[in-house]
C-alpha cells in the first residue's frame, strides 16, 4: 500500500481569525518576512530583472503512520519535518516565468522548473538565522531559474506567431490575509489499537491472499508570507483509515478491494463502522472469486453510490481546471476549454466545488481547506448551472474569461499551482429514488431488446484523473434483469468515455454518496478531496470483459 504523504491538508474546523500573529509563529514569521524584504530590496542579476512578486511558504508536518495485518503490528512510524517552498516571479504580471516549458529542442526541463519549486527541508528549531539560510538558498536557486526560464519563454515567443489571444501570467487580486488561532481536536482513539482490530477482521476470510490497514495521522502548521502583503498561518489536522484485501479466482485473475474512510470534525476515526467496511470488502473479495466473468457489452449502465462519484471524478476532476496549459503545450488543454457557456451536463444538473465545507449531510469531506496553495482565500465557485458551464477550477494563471483565482490553486508544495478539486459536488434536480432508477434500466433494457442491463457501484481507485481517456475498471457491478434480479460479474473494464458523454446522462439520482480519497496533482504530490455525486444512468456505455491471460494462483492455500 502507498504511503500518503499529505502536504497540503484539510483545515481544521472552528478556527478563528486572529488580528495578530499567534505567539509561537511570531519567530517564524519574523525570520520571512525579513528575508522576503531582502529578497526584494536586493535580489537582482546584472542584465536581469529583479522580481516583482516573492512569496515563502514554511510548513511544519508531523505524522504518524501506523500499518498493520491480520491483527499484528507491521509498522509504527513517528515523523517530525519542516519544509520550506519559495516562489519568484520574474516579468511582470502581463508574462512571467511561469507556466512555460518549452519544446524538447528548446532547452524545456520540466524536472528542473519542477524541482526549483519544490519544497527543501528546514531546521526544526525556531531559529531565524538557520532558517533565513534555508530561505536564502532556495530564494537565489529558484532567482537563476526564474530569469533562464523567461529568457527561454521571451526567445520561443519571439519566433512564433501569436494563433490565439493572450491572456496574462498573474492574476492582479492580492495574497490572503489569514491568521488561525487554537490547534485543532486531536484525535481520541488510539490509531495502533485500530489497525489491529480492524486488520483482524480478516483473519476470517481465508480466500483473502494479502490485507492490509494503514491509519495516517497528520498535523501540519502552514505559514505563508508574499510581497503584496499576504499573511497566513493556518493549523490544520486529518486523519484516515486506509482498508485494503487482495485475491485471485480460481481462474488466476486478480481481484483486489478497498476502503477510505476520514476522522471526523473532533478528529476520530471511526472504529465501528471501519470493522464493518473491513468485513463489507472482505465479503465482496470473496464472493468475487465465484463470479461470472462479464462478456463484452454495450447498453444502458447504472453508475451507483461510490462508482457515481468516481465517475465524475474521473470526467469533470480535470476538465474543470482552469489553468492554462504550459505555453507550447496545448495538447494538454482541458476539453471544456472552450466550452464556456455552453451546455455540457442535461439541464437541471449543477456542480459547484467548495473547499470551505466540512461535510455533506454529515458525512465528513476531505478536500477542506481556507487558503490555497497561492495564498488565496478558498471560495464557493459555482462551475456549472442548469447544465450550463458558468466557470472553473482557478489558478492565479488567468484564462480567456475568467481573470481571477477562485482558491483552488494546488500544488501540495510542489511546481506551480493549478486549478484542482477540493470538494466537487454534483446535484441534479428531480432526481429520482433508487427503486424508480433500477425501473428506468429495465425501461432502457426493454426498449433496446436486451436480457439484462449493468448496475456499477464501485470503480477501480484512482489517484488522477484522465477526462476519460483511460477509463478505471469496474470493481462491483452486477447484471440486472428486468425483474430485477442482480447476479455479481467480474473482470469489467469501461470503454474510453468523454466529458461530452455526460450531456446524454439519462436520469439522475437524489442525494449524492460521497467519496473521499487522497488525489494526485500534476507534480505527484498527494492533496486530499472529496467529490460528491447522484446516482447516473447512461443509455450505451460499452464494458469489455479481460483480454490479458492471469497469473496462476497459489499452490498451497493460505496458512
Amino acid at each position: 500500500m502507498k504511503r500518503r504523504r499529505w502536504l497540503v491538508l484539510a483545515a481544521a474546523a472552528g478556527t478563528l481569525a486572529a488580528s495578530e500573529p499567534p505567539a509561537e509563529d511570531a519567530t517564524v514569521l519574523r525570520a520571512m518576512q525579513d528575508e522576503l524584504g531582502r529578497t526584494m530590496k536586493d535580489l537582482r542579476l546584472p542584465d536581469a530583472e529583479a522580481p516583482y512578486y516573492a512569496a515563502y511558504w514554511v510548513v511544519d508536518l508531523d505524522e504518524r503512520s501506523v500499518e498493520a495485518t491480520l491483527g499484528t503490528l507491521v509498522s509504527d512510524d513517528v515523523s517530525k519535518e519542516r519544509f520550506v517552498k519559495v516562489e519568484i516571479r520574474v516579468g511582470s504580471p502581463t508574462s512571467d516565468n511561469s507556466n512555460f516549458v518549452g519544446e524538447p529542442g528548446e532547452g524545456g526541463d520540466f524536472m528542473k522548473d519542477t524541482e526549483l519549486l519544490s519544497p527543501r527541508t528546514a531546521p526544526l528549531d525556531d531559529d531565524p538565522i538557520a532558517l533565513r539560510r534555508q530561505l536564502w538558498l532556495a530564494t537565489d536557486a529558484a532567482y537563476k531559474g526564474a530569469v533562464e526560464t523567461l529568457e527561454r519563454k521571451r526567445a520561443a515567443k519571439q519566433s512564433e506567431i501569436a494563433a490565439r489571444h493572450e491572456v496574462p501570467s498573474f492574476s492582479s487580486q492580492r495574497s490572503a490575509k489569514l491568521l488561525a488561532t487554537g490547534e485543532p481536536r486531536a484525535r481520541s482513539n488510539d490509531p495502533v489499537e485500530l489497525a489491529k482490530r480492524v486488520s483482524a477482521v480478516f483473519r476470517g476470510f481465508p480466500e483473502v491472499q494479502k490485507s492490509s490497514v494503514h491509519v495516517l495521522e497528520t498535523s501540519t502548521r502552514r505559514r505563508f508570507v508574499a510581497s503584496d502583503g499576504g499573511l497566513v498561518v493556518e493549523p490544520s489536522r486529518v486523519s484516515g483509515i486506509e482498508i485494503s484485501c487482495e485475491g485471485q479466482a480460481d481462474d488466476g485473475m486478480s481481484l483486489e478491494r478497498s476502503a477510505f474512510l476520514p476522522a471526523d470534525k473532533n478528529g476520530v476515526l471511526p472504529a465501528e463502522r471501519s470493522v464493518a467496511e473491513a468485513t463489507r470488502i472482505g465479503r465482496e473479495l470473496t464472493a468475487l472469486r465465484r463470479a461470472p466473468v462479464v462478456d463484452d457489452y454495450s447498453g444502458p449502465v447504472l453508475f451507483e453510490g461510490k462508482a457515481a462519484a468516481q465517475l465524475a471524478f474521473e470526467l469533470l476532476g480535470e476538465s474543470l481546471s482552469g489553468t492554462p496549459p504550459p505555453e507550447g503545450n496545448d495538447d494538454l488543454e482541458s476539453p471544456l476549454s472552450r466550452k464556456l457557456g455552453k451546455r455540457i451536463l442535461p439541464r437541471g444538473f449543477s456542480v459547484i466545488d467548495d473547499p470551505t465545507l466540512t461535510a455533506y449531510e454529515g458525512v465528513p469531506l476531505l478536500g477542506h481547506y481556507a487558503v490555497d496553495d497561492e495564498g488565496i482565500a478558498a471560495e464557493r465557485a459555482v462551475l456549472v448551472d442548469d447544465g450550463h458551464l458558468k466557470s472553473f477550477l482557478m489558478s492565479r494563471a488567468p484564462r480567456e474569461g475568467v481573470e481571477e483565482s477562485n482558491g483552488h490553486g494546488r500544488s501540495g508544495l510542489v511546481g506551480w499551482a493549478r486549478g484542482h478539486v477540493g470538494n466537487l459536488v454534483v446535484s441534479a434536480k428531480g432526481g429520482l429514488t433508487k427503486r424508480e432508477l433500477h425501473a428506468r434500466l429495465g425501461a432502457e433494457m426493454e426498449d433496446e431488446g436486451l436480457d439484462f442491463g449493468i448496475v456499477v457501484t464501485e470503480l477501480q481507485t484512482r489517484t488522477s484523473a484522465t477526462s476519460g481517456d483511460a477509463m478505471p475498471g469496474a470493481q462491483v457491478a452486477y447484471r440486472m434483469t428486468p425483474d430485477g434480479h442482480e447476479t455479481l460479474i467480474r473482470g469489467a473494464t469501461l470503454a474510453t468515455m468523454s466529458v461530452r458523454d455526460l450531456r446524454d446522462v439519462l436520469a439522475a439520482g437524489q442525494g449524492g454518496a460521497v467519496y473521499s480519497f487522497v488525489m494526485e496533482n500534476d507534480a505527484g504530490t498527494d492533496v486530499p478531496a472529496s467529490i460528491v455525486a447522484p446516482a447516473l444512468l447512461f443509455e450505451d456505455v460499452e464494458i469489455r470483459g479481460p483480454s490479458t491471460p492471469n497469473k496462476r494462483p497459489p499452490v498451497v492455500p493460505r496458512p
